[in-house]
């Protein structure tokens, strides 16, 4: 059983990633889970780790300004992603960021998107 210390919004969300394309640097308010339904994300943390996460795989994003990350799809397939979220009334799905020092090359290598279609603007 989960028990909430706050009033929150369940949110089930999808995501859609076409080759080339990325989520642009942002972090969560909240752990998130994620679904990987098809395609491969690959994601650069704020360590500079890379995962890959191809479908059918699942993997959860922790909370916090210090755990900013990217999603990126470099295949030839769409990415698509089933995100659950147990946020706040109102609170954003997603804020973003800028890349952490560790990670520059990243942004050099074609982490940085042309657009975020996760904006900090969508609420649950």
């Amino acid at each position: 059983m989960l028990r909430m210390m706050w009033s929150a919004d369940a949110v089930v969300d999808e995501f859609t990633l076409r080759p080339g394309e990325s989520t642009g640097w942002h972090y969560h308010l909240v752990p998130i889970l994620a679904v990987v339904r098809s395609g491969t994300l690959t994601r650069v943390l704020h360590d500079g780790s890379v995962e890959v996460s191809p479908a059918g795989t699942m993997f959860v994003e922790a909370a916090g300004r210090d755990r900013v990350h990217i999603g990126s799809n470099h295949g030839e397939e769409t990415v698509r992603l089933q995100v659950v979220y147990a946020l706040p009334e109102g609170a954003p799905l997603t804020l973003d960021a800028t890349p952490p020092t560790c990670c520059t090359a990243a942004v050099k290598a074609g982490g940085q998107p042309a657009g975020n279609p996760w904006p900090s603007a969508r609420t649950a």
